[in-house]
């Protein structure tokens, strides 16, 4: 059975986000996707809303990373801000990190992708109460 995936794609590059779509597809999802790489865009797509998922290259020519982030935390900072870069430092994905990204996913380990968006759509729904009953 296949989940339903509203992603946001800010990715420059339409090869990597097929790869990461397929990725995705592979994993379960039945991915519906938007692939931008301006700030204007992010902020067009954001008020549209329903999105899941925000994936996000680190570098791109018209944008970064960190002023996606801080657009995507100023306007819907629930949504889980996941970058998924080929590179990008220890240093800097802690930065991003402490910024309000949820997790750092090298392009060429794309296999850690489906899991970590499960873990991060995993919290936020609540997780159930149990109920304790007193034995007598």
């Amino acid at each position: 059975m296949t989940e339903k995936l509203q992603a946001l794609l800010i990715e420059d590059s339409e090869d990597d986000a097929m790869l990461i779509v397929h990725e995705l597809e592979h994993g379960g999802y039945e991915v519906d996707y938007e692939r931008i790489d301006r700030s204007e865009e992010i902020e067009r797509a954001l008020a549209k809303g329903g999105w899941d998922v925000i994936l996000c290259d680190h570098a791109m020519p018209q944008i970064c990373a960190p002023e996606a982030l801080q657009i995507v935390h100023d306007r819907a900072p629930d949504i889980p801000f996941i970058i998924v870069s080929g590179w990008m430092s220890d240093d800097l994905a802690n930065s991003a990190k402490q910024s309000g990204a949820r997790a750092f996913v090298r392009k060429n380990n794309l296999k850690t992708l489906v899991p970590t968006i499960k873990r991060e759509l995993g919290k936020g729904k609540a997780k159930p109460k149990t109920k304790k009953t007193k034995r007598k």
